[in-house]
């Protein structure tokens, strides 16, 4: 299945980008992933675009309204140069438009893997790449591109997918806001997928010990927002909390839980989770967001990944068994003990998941819909 460009934006922008991989592919390794190795990066790129004598034609409407940089500097400021070139090529924007560059020049079947919270994909992901499928994930900032795809993230893209993918299919996965998301893939046809979402009691937990490990390790970001916590600290009460029947150790435990889900980095990130992911300046309440889905029925929500799981293989034609969600954090069990069980770490957590406990429970109502297509798909193999 080969590249056919749409238009020469799309040319210049898939010949630039493959130089681009044959000049610094090799260095990428050695380079730290900082906005220093960024302008050493450019500084290089440049210099050997301008050496080539080739001609790489993108215009700056492409960028705005089809790539969708937000850059105005970029923007403003760009000539075609080949200085302006090697910027676009290590910017997050480029990056995140990897997967709708794909949609567009090849003949890609697009599948949506929707899930909240954040790992709640992972084994997906783990299956969807066994089978050799690319997967374009949401980089919308500098650390995000860096953590996904490198420093020159779209070229390291387009040769991962050219190089080691099967060109047929192409996975959005990610933790992102649904209804935004298929409208900028902006496809004439529906587009096939599942939202797997876990309740939101079961995330405001995973979120909690998601972000006592990160303070643990000296996540930069995190660290900052509780410098009341100790990382060391942290591991000690964690480590004698488990399985733990000790009162002053369940105290010292639900201490620093109250803390973390005080801090306004968490409740900025993790409060009404689903708001964030199903709502946007169109969907805003129970009625659109069931009208959404209505509209896009070939996106089926999947409320149970273990019940849902040959639900979610059929649908996102997958074959073979869904790989064990990783462990990542403590156990809930030792958490929801430190609150004095689940009854009451539900009750403590109740106020900042009112909205998103409606739109699960819409969800769940949702997603049995889909129960009388499943017998039927059990009789078609996998493509």
């Amino acid at each position: 299945m080969p590249f056919r460009a749409r238009s020469k934006d799309d040319d210049g922008l898939y010949r630039c980008a493959r130089r681009c991989y044959a000049i610094a592919g090799n260095v990428l390794e050695f380079l730290p992933r900082t906005r220093e190795s960024q302008r050493i990066l450019v500084n290089l790129l440049s210099g050997k675009l301008a050496a080539s004598g080739e001609e790489f034609p993108i215009g700056v409407q492409f960028l705005a309204d089809t790539v969708k940089c937000r850059d105005q500097h970029l923007l403003a400021n760009w000539q075609g140069s080949f200085e302006n070139l090697a910027w676009l090529m290590v910017h997050e924007a480029l990056s995140n438009f990897f997967g709708r560059f794909v949609l567009a020049n090849w003949d890609s079947e697009p599948y949506v893997v929707h899930h909240v919270p954040e790992n709640a994909g992972a084994n997906l992901d783990k299956l969807i790449k066994r089978q050799s499928y690319f997967i374009a994930y949401p980089q919308i900032t500098f650390d995000a591109m860096c953590a996904t795809s490198g420093l020159l993230g779209f070229a390291s893209q387009l040769w991962r997918f050219e190089q080691e993918c099967r060109p047929e299919r192409l996975y959005f996965s990610g933790y992102m806001n649904l209804p935004n998301t298929l409208e900028s893939l902006d496809r004439d046809g529906p587009c096939q997928g599942v939202s797997v979402v876990r309740s939101p009691v079961d995330t405001i937990s995973w979120a909690v010990r998601h972000v006592w490990q990160l303070v643990e390790h000296g996540s930069p970001e995190w660290t900052a927002a509780y410098p009341s916590l100790v990382p060391q600290r942290l591991t000690e009460i964690r480590k004698a909390a488990t399985g733990s029947t000790d009162p002053a150790v369940h105290a010292a435990m639900r201490e620093a839980a109250d803390v973390i889900l005080q801090a306004p980095l968490f409740r900025q990130n993790y409060d009404e989770l689903l708001c964030k992911c199903f709502y946007n300046g169109q969907i805003n309440d129970l009625s659109a967001l069931i009208g959404f889905f209505n509209e896009h029925q070939s996106i089926v929500p999947c409320v149970d990944e273990t019940h849902d799981a040959e639900l979610i293989r059929w649908q996102l034609r997958l074959d073979g068994e869904i790989p064990p969600t990783d462990t990542d954090t403590f156990l809930h069990s030792d958490l929801a003990a430190a609150f004095g069980g689940d009854d009451a770490f539900r009750a403590s957590v109740a106020p900042r998941i009112l909205r998103s406990a409606e739109i699960y429970g819409a969800l769940c109502m949702l997603r049995t819909r889909a129960e009388p297509a499943l017998p039927a798909a059990k009789s078609q193999p996998a493509v």
